[in-house]
């Protein structure tokens, strides 16, 4: 059997992309991860940052050294915005942007069945179907994810989402239903994911919602418990928080976008909320869920972004009960509103912002680690080695304990004794208070 490796940069879409194709290649490919030899490589690229991008380039490269022989094919958003200069890269003998995913398998057959990878790939983008809920009986993950929404419609000024994905579409509301029930019957968590996650089920037909979804996995008990990825501010279904069984599937983790705590700025970013209304979802969160780990995206130095500016974000953020910050420096995307507005920050004191966001970031991960010491946690086992267990809490945090007889995939509850900057340390608590089941 042929060996297809494949490798994913960027966020948790490009994740699930890869684990989609995986299973649709299993039976005729033997799918091997970075690292191991394989005749034909998929790297799935990410365009969000210009590092982003010269991270894609660089792997394709180090693939290209390691294994001179196999044939790469160059895939994911930074295919679908810059094809002629991956198509240059060393042992790329194809290119298939973001929105022609579905190509992907048939052109690895005809690559297999030794037809010129300029007709493959014709062939292939020629016949490739509307996008459809992936095969899942191959599932690399202990935690899989799964996409149920694609594109986005915001144009938001410094996003390249839009370009490279398409406009905002969903995975039909009982194919949706159908992946959750599949995975739910075996694996302990299912992580759902979208470019737009809160915009699930608005180009339906009938109409739907995240919130609709969520409920209906509740009601048939489909996955023991369900984590959302990034979801708008204004977009979070804060009515499943008030259902018993909806509450009691989500994990208590969320992933807000801020992007800026200035007002200013984020009407420059054309983002549709303001720094109070951001503050409001985060408080009402935090009441409804007690202790829940809240995240966020900043960016740093955007067009225009002063002083004033920035010192408005750190405020709005020390204030805030945020569990930990994603910090990006901007980086201006060709073909993008913000890449051609005036007032560029230089690059050293977008640097320097940044740094100052990412202390303030470890401070408040820190914070909230030591809150969890006391705490029994509920965490899938995902690792096992050395004597040592390792998994995630329903908060996000990673757990390590002595190992007793845990399996792989398992749910176990540890009582967290200490925390350090990075994770917690426990030891597996005899007590099953809370949602494991008995």
């Amino acid at each position: 059997m042929r060996r297809v490796g494949l490798a994913s940069l960027g966020c948790r879409v490009n994740r699930a992309d890869v684990d989609a194709l995986a299973a649709e290649l299993a039976g005729r490919f033997q799918v091997v991860e970075e690292g191991e030899p394989a005749d034909l490589w998929v790297v799935s690229t990410c365009t969000v940052t210009a590092d982003a991008e010269s991270a894609s380039r660089r792997a394709i490269r180090r693939l290209a050294r390691k294994h001179p022989d196999a044939r790469i094919v160059a895939a994911g958003c930074h295919a679908q915005r810059a094809p002629e200069s991956l198509a240059r890269l060393p042992g790329v003998v194809a290119v298939v942007g973001a929105r022609s995913q579905t190509a992907l398998p048939d052109l690895l057959r005809r690559l297999d069945e030794g037809e010129a990878p300029a007709a493959a790939l014709e062939a292939a983008q020629r016949g490739a179907p509307r996008w459809t809920a992936p095969p899942l009986d191959l599932v690399r993950r202990t935690r899989p994810v799964l996409k149920i929404q694609d594109g986005c419609d915001a144009c938001c000024a410094y996003c390249a989402a839009p370009d490279a994905r398409g406009p905002a579409r969903s995975l039909p509301f009982d194919e949706a239903l159908s992946c959750l029930a599949a995975l739910g019957r075996r694996h302990a968590e299912v992580v759902l994911s979208g470019v737009r996650l809160g915009a699930f089920g608005q180009d339906l037909q009938p109409r739907r919602s995240l919130a609709r979804l969520v409920a209906a996995a509740a009601e048939r008990r489909l996955v023991r418990r369900l984590r959302l990825t990034s979801v708008e501010p204004l977009e979070l279904p804060f009515e499943l928080l008030e259902f018993d069984s909806a509450a009691s599937l989500l994990c208590e983790h969320f992933h807000l976008p801020l992007q800026s705590g200035s007002e200013r700025t984020l009407r420059a970013m054309r983002r549709p909320y303001r720094p109070g209304q951001f503050a409001e979802v985060v408080t009402r969160i935090a009441r409804a869920v007690p202790g829940a780990c809240i995240g966020t995206d900043v960016i740093a130095g955007f067009p225009g972004e002063t002083e004033a500016d920035h010192r408005e974000t750190v405020r709005l953020v020390e204030a805030l009960p945020l569990a930990y910050l994603h910090v990006f420096p901007f980086s201006a995307r060709p073909r993008t509103e913000a890449a051609a507005l005036p007032g560029p920050v230089p690059a050293a004191v977008a640097r320097a912002r940044a740094r100052e966001l990412l202390a303030l970031s470890d401070r408040h991960w820190r914070r909230y680690l030591a809150h969890q010491v006391g705490r029994d946690l509920e965490v899938v086992v995902e690792r096992v080695e050395g004597g040592i267990a390792t998994g995630t809490s329903r908060e996000f945090v990673t757990v390590r304990w002595p190992l007793v007889s845990d399996r792989r995939g398992s749910l176990v509850r540890v009582r967290v004794e200490v925390a350090d900057g990075d994770a917690c340390f426990g030891v597996r608590s005899v007590t099953f208070r809370g949602r494991l089941p008995p």
